[in-house]
Order: C-alpha cells, then structure tokens, then sequence
C-alpha cells in the first residue's frame, strides 16, 4: 500500500490489485475502519466530505 495523501486524520491509501487498484480512506468514520473505493477521485469525494 501507498500513501497518496494526508489531510490532518484523514488519510487515502492505493493499494494494486489483480484487477486494478483500490482506494483506502481513512479517518472517515467514527469506528476507524477505512472506506474502500474503486478509484481516486471518489476516494477524494469521500474524505472531503469528511470535513
């Protein structure tokens, strides 16, 4: 996995897959566990409306 950016606690993580890659966000919610999307503008979506 690979760190694509950082924001305060949020934070949006790439990792390869077989068929491409996912989208980690995390510090999104409330019990910590990252929200998983299919590409990198919807895990941008997602942690900014976070703030």
């Amino acid at each position: 996995m690979t760190l694509i950016y950082r924001n305060g606690g949020g934070e949006i993580w790439t990792a390869a897959e077989a068929w491409g890659f996912d989208y980690y966000v995390y510090g999104v919610t409330r019990s910590g566990d990252p929200k998983v999307c299919p590409s990198e503008g919807m895990a941008y979506e997602v942690a900014a409306s976070a703030l």
